[in-house]
């Protein structure tokens, strides 16, 4: 169904008000404050997104698909490790900036973004592995848990996971 344009409009900025809300605040943030910062009505919120926890998991769908994308420039990098690691520090970098990453990304468990996303940090993974750079013992799935402690300190988790 194509939306209005008007209705697009408020869509797409209430979608960018909650991420900046969820990032800034937490998921805790109240959907009147979402809505005011949007400046939109509470209704347009519940017509769009039936529960905040939907539209908690749009926002996040779309945090994910841009950690995909990262993850696939990466795996394209001439070095693994590079690429691996430049990966690593950049999402790091966006958990420490966004609350949101840190508390909700389980939510999305079972989404098509989040399997995307577990695909592309394997190839990651397993790419850097290959060429004897990472850990061999290291899962895709070990990356993605220690990013929120490598948040402070990507460099202390890097010299861990790297073959010297």
């Amino acid at each position: 169904m194509t939306l209005r344009a008007d209705a697009q409009r408020n869509l797409d900025r209430l979608l960018d008000v909650a991420g900046e809300c969820f990032a800034e605040q937490g998921l805790d943030v109240s959907v009147d404050e979402i809505a005011r910062r949007a400046g939109v009505g509470h209704g347009t919120v519940f017509r769009n997104f039936p529960s905040k926890d939907d539209l908690v998991i749009a926002v996040l769908n779309e945090r994910i698909r841009e950690l995909t994308q990262l993850a696939l420039a990466a795996r394209d990098e001439p070095d693994a490790w590079e690429g691996f690691a430049g990966f690593f520090r950049h999402v790091s970098l966006l958990y420490a900036e966004n609350l949101a990453l840190i508390e909700g990304l389980e939510r999305c468990a079972g989404t098509p973004e989040k399997g995307e996303l577990g695909r592309a940090v394997e190839q990651l993974v397993q790419r850097a592995q290959r060429a004897g750079a990472l850990r061999r013992d290291v899962t895709a799935e070990d990356v993605m848990m220690l990013v929120p402690t490598a948040a402070r300190y990507p460099e202390i988790v890097l010299d861990g996971l790297h073959v010297a």
